[in-house]
């Protein structure tokens, strides 16, 4: 069973993810949790904005370890670029509130995440692009610049899902968004992951 706190971050996702995070009201989240507006002022002092930080803060994070997870026990760039996709589309079909709450909420809570892996996703992925281009796997470039475009390919995929413009949920798409990201990458063809 959800504790008060969890039943209330939970239900908060699902209305932030279903009708955009302004048009939801800390009245709305009470009512859909079971509680009263001050339960939610007993949990998080700052309000509804804190309830929003924190959770983004701790989505992001548990999107940072998962690709992390993914990633490590490859050696190789392709193969770990391929299970991190792969992990992103997992996610996505696990828990679409969440994503959509991370992918809505981005703006809001990104400069709450401090650097580093632990954190934050896209420092994981990163930390493969110039491993990658260091070893050659990749062409040279700007890391933080490679980086944005393979996130740019996930990203605006689930903003067209999320919006209608897709019709496939991100694990059906898992194979041609793998192999978008490999080739925004510069991976040659013979090294991308076969499926």
């Amino acid at each position: 069973m959800l504790s008060t706190k969890d039943r209330i971050r939970l239900e908060a996702v699902r209305l932030f993810a279903e009708r955009g995070i302004d048009a939801v009201s800390q009245r709305d989240i009470a009512a859909a949790a079971g509680v009263q507006v001050s339960t939610l002022y007993g949990h998080w002092t700052g309000g509804r904005d804190q309830l929003i930080g924190e959770t983004f803060v701790a989505g992001y994070a548990g999107y940072a370890q998962a690709l992390a997870a993914a990633a490590d026990p490859h050696a190789g760039f392709a193969a770990a670029l391929d299970a991190m996709v792969r992990a992103i589309c997992r996610l996505h079909g696990e828990d679409r509130a969440m994503f959509a709450f991370l992918l809505l909420s981005q703006h809001r809570g990104l400069d709450r995440v401090g650097g580093g892996e632990a954190g934050n996703p896209v420092d994981v992925l990163q930390r493969r692009v110039e491993a990658a281009m260091e070893s050659r796997e990749i062409p040279p470039g700007e890391p933080a610049l490679v980086t944005a475009a393979i996130v740019g390919v996930l990203v605006q995929a689930a903003t067209f899902r999320l919006y209608g413009r897709l019709a496939q949920d991100l694990p059906a798409m898992a194979d041609d968004l793998s192999a978008l990201c490999a080739r925004t990458a510069g991976l040659p063809t013979q090294a991308r992951t076969p499926r």
